[in-house]
């Protein structure tokens, strides 16, 4: 039996780019599949604080290795929130962040998650595994989120649950 296509968002400003490139055709990785602008609903987004009107496409990479991003803020543009879904493996994003990733599941899904950065604790994420590599959740409180001392790992491990449930299990 095949799976029924998956419904997306079909506007043609959220839309990815094509995966296929002189970079990406010698490279040997997957391409990447869950497609955080077009595959979260607008109900999922509002549900943890976003607005669904300011989705938008990040800098998407397609290189040697491919990263589909998509950007949201709240209401009152305290707060970001970004996804980024690459095909790097999840062994590359340890050996890249292991030392600051804390080990934590998200829905029985292996995942990671990083407080602040170096010199800035505007910046929270979650770090998801895939089966073609991994989903990152990042949360920044904006200029207004900082002056109100916002927490940006206030409540991102249920962004990260909402997220992770649109990626799918086969995915």
């Amino acid at each position: 039996m095949t799976q029924a296509a998956r419904p997306t968002l079909t506007d043609a400003k959220l839309q990815p780019p094509q995966q296929d490139n002189k970079y990406t055709q010698t490279t040997g990785r997957p391409k990447v599949v869950f497609d955080p602008c077009t595959w979260i609903s607008d109900a999922d987004i509002e549900s943890v604080g976003f607005r669904p009107g300011s989705r938008k496409r990040g800098d998407d990479l397609i290189a040697e290795y491919t990263f589909l991003t998509c950007d949201f803020r709240t209401p009152d543009s305290a707060m970001s929130l970004g996804l980024d879904s690459g095909n790097i493996t999840w062994e590359e994003d340890l050996q890249k962040n292991g030392r600051v990733l804390e080990p934590t599941t998200v829905n029985g899904r292996q995942a990671g998650l990083i407080r602040g950065e170096q010199g800035d604790e505007s910046l929270c994420r979650v770090h998801l595994r895939t089966k073609v590599g991994v989903v990152f959740v990042r949360t920044h409180s904006l200029g207004l989120g900082r002056s109100q001392n916002l927490d940006p790992c206030a409540n991102i491990m249920e962004i990260a649950s909402v997220v992770e449930k649109s990626i799918g299990k086969e995915n």
